[in-house]
């Protein structure tokens, strides 16, 4: 099953895909990163913009892109994780970004309830 397969898993509502690109939108902010439309419909057309985010980064800050990890808060293992799937480093890591922001926000649903 691909990443994308799995993220479109996840059937979030409207609220809860705004409440991801929020938290996305603090977390990647730290590098001046904000989502280029106002609403998304599904988990992996953020990914889409994220990549192409991760990917300039990589390129040309690649020290903002390492703080921007930190800031996602992927735990070490997620990190090797992500470095050791195959592929472009920068799109997995964007699909580790979303659904980390994803999990955040489930979290808080679950502990607000």
């Amino acid at each position: 099953m691909s990443d994308f397969q799995e993220l479109e898993l996840h059937k979030p509502d409207a609220e809860m895909l705004q409440a991801t690109m929020a938290q996305l939108e603090k977390d990647v902010g730290i590098a001046d990163f904000s989502f280029a439309k106002e609403q998304y419909h599904n988990l992996p057309d953020m990914v889409a913009e994220l990549y192409g985010f991760f990917q300039q980064l990589q390129e040309q800050q690649p020290a903002s892109l390492m703080r921007v990890v930190n800031r996602i808060d992927l735990s070490e293992t997620q990190y090797r994780k992500v470095k050791a799937m195959p592929g472009e480093f920068t799109e997995n890591l964007a699909k580790a970004a979303v659904l980390r922001a994803f999990q955040k926000v489930l979290l808080r649903k679950k502990w607000s309830s």
